[in-house]
């Protein structure tokens, strides 16, 4: 036995049986990882068909695109993405809307509060 408690000979027989294998080619593929990204992206797709189809205001759109690809980067760093995405997905998109809102009041608020001399005339 060695010092690891490991039968050396189990080791050099394992050693020995890596080294046969290789020198067979080995072919390594990502269709793995490419059909896992397909899966994510098909899948934010359908998780954000209904909230952009009530959304008409470019700007929205954008900001609500931008979160599920940071809800879909983000799920994509986990060990199981596709069960991850749609929680991820939610939260950002709250998050989105929550600020969108708070943007638009402010605006109005703003609007509001300007002083008639700060307003630009109306073109004739």
């Amino acid at each position: 036995m060695s010092a690891s408690g490991f039968k050396t000979e189990n080791r050099n027989a394992f050693a020995d049986r890596c080294d046969d294998e290789s020198h067979h080619p080995v072919t390594l593929s990502t269709l793995a990882r490419g059909q896992v990204e397909n899966d994510i992206e098909e899948l934010k797709e359908r998780l954000l068909e209904p909230i952009l189809s009530r959304t008409s205001h470019p700007q929205l759109l954008s900001e609500i695109r931008w979160a599920a690809n940071e809800a879909a980067a983000l799920a994509w760093c986990t060990v199981c993405p596709v069960l991850v995405l749609p929680t991820l997905l939610e939260e950002k998109i709250r998050a989105t809307l929550a600020k969108w809102d708070k943007q638009q009041r402010l605006r109005e608020t703003l609007h509001l509060r300007r002083p008639a001399f700060l307003s630009l005339p109306e073109a004739a």
